[in-house]
This record gives structure tokens, C-alpha cells and sequence, in this order.
């Protein structure tokens, strides 16, 4: 797994569309410095169209229909065992607590060490846990771990902990756009897993009336549609890997 990690964070960068364009823009520049027109200009065009598409509201809104699961409502999550709160963005944390408030749960897992390739010094569950505990969660009712990496790593880690409490049932709390990933890995250690999205993305609505704004590139949109991407990647490797 250190391995994989390692490599994925590296490599990752080759599929992102900002990357691949620039790249192309880069490549193209140093044609065109050496008189080489032929390669120069469609090289240029390719790069930035690259940029472009994945910019504009209706290519964000196709990538996103694509990988999008619908979260169960608070009102629907009956007889759960636990929460799980896989480790990222604040808004995920804000979930969490707003999921045991209602007293979905007994528990709540914070799960996540740290992404990066070199080890932080807090892990982010512990800085989840902190948290969630300044805004009212009972100390006892929070169970983490701290070594996970991945979101692999989330659930096979979580599965010790969930194991010794007998946990089957949970209510997985991440955002919209990593959740079909995390669903299928918590599937494939034999969990009953409800989906509850952090909603982090701002997705435009469709809107029945044309509107040109929608084609002018933003960095929003484009940041979204590399989530997705980079999910995408994740869910292939995930397979050939055999971790879902």
C-alpha cells in the first residue's frame, strides 16, 4: 500500500486536464520557437481545449450526473450502528455532527491519518475529533484511527474498530463526488453502508432558458471536473487492484 500511494500521488498529475494542457501549451511553444508551425498550432489547440471543456457548466454538469449518488435522508437512516466519517474537508465533520445530534447513531468513527506523502504531525482524525468534541459530542461516543492514507486504508483500518463493537450498519458521511468509491469499498469488507453526502460542490442547476455564461470557462467548474476525473482514476485502479 506505500507503494501505491506514493505512486498515485505522483502520478495523478498525468491525468488532471490543467496539467495535460499546459503541458501541451509547453510542448507547442517549443515547436513553434523551432520553426516547426505543423506541430505547433494543433498542439495549441488541443492543450487548450483541454482546459476549456472541463471549465464550462454542461461538461461540469455531465461528469458530475456521472459519479453522483443520491445521500439517504436524516429521516431514512433508522437502527444505524454507526457513523462514519471518513477524513477530508470540514463539511464532512459538520455532517457528522449533525447526523449523531439527531441521535442517528451511537457512535461516530473518524477515520484519517494524513494524504499527503510526508507524515503530518496531527493526524486528521485527531484534528476531526477535536472538533467534533468542542462542538458537543460525547468524548466516549467518538471512536478513530489515525494511520489510514487512502480511502482503502479508511475502511480496512475502521473495520478493526467496527469489528470489536459489532458495527455492520453505518452511515457513511463523505462528499458527493468521492462517495461512489467509498460506497463500493465498504461494500467489499461486507458493510451495510448509507450514503449521506457532505455537500461541498456547488453544482449550477440546469436552467431551461439558454444562457451563453454557462460556456465561459470558470475555476470552479474546473476544479470540480478534476475531482471527478481524479475519481474516475481512483475507481479504475481500485478495481484493477481488486479493492472493490
Amino acid at each position: 500500500m506505500v507503494i501505491y500511494h506514493f505512486l498515485s500521488k505522483i502520478f495523478v498529475w498525468l491525468i488532471y486536464p490543467l496539467s495535460i494542457g499546459i503541458l501541451l501549451i509547453i510542448i507547442s511553444y517549443i515547436f513553434y520557437r523551432n520553426k516547426k508551425i505543423k506541430f505547433f498550432q494543433p498542439l495549441l489547440i488541443v492543450g487548450l481545449i483541454i482546459i476549456y471543456l472541463p471549465s464550462i457548466t454542461p461538461i461540469q454538469r455531465i461528469l458530475f450526473k456521472s459519479i453522483h449518488v443520491s445521500s439517504f435522508k436524516i429521516s431514512e437512516l433508522n437502527q444505524i450502528d454507526a457513523i462514519v466519517v471518513l477524513g477530508g474537508e470540514p463539511a464532512r465533520s459538520i455532517s457528522g455532527i449533525r447526523l449523531y445530534n439527531k441521535n442517528i447513531a451511537p457512535f461516530i468513527i473518524m477515520t484519517g491519518g494524513s494524504g499527503n506523502i510526508f507524515q503530518e504531525s496531527q493526524s486528521e482524525s485527531d484534528r476531526m475529533t477535536d472538533f467534533l468534541i468542542e462542538f458537543g459530542v460525547e468524548k466516549n461516543s467518538i471512536l478513530s484511527e489515525k494511520k489510514s492514507r487512502n480511502t482503502r486504508e479508511n475502511a480496512l483500518f475502521s473495520k478493526k474498530i467496527m469489528d470489536k463493537h459489532n458495527i455492520k450498519k453505518i452511515a457513511l458521511v463523505t462528499s458527493n463526488i468521492h462517495m461512489k468509491r467509498s460506497i463500493k469499498v465498504f461494500e467489499k469488507l461486507d458493510y451495510d453502508v448509507f450514503p449521506y453526502n457532505s455537500q461541498i460542490f456547488r453544482i449550477p442547476k440546469k436552467n431551461n432558458k439558454f444562457d451563453p455564461f454557462v460556456f465561459f470557462p470558470n475555476v470552479e467548474n474546473l476544479f470540480v471536473s478534476t475531482q471527478i476525473i481524479y475519481e474516475y482514476f481512483a475507481l479504475f485502479l481500485y478495481k484493477i487492484i481488486g479493492w472493490i
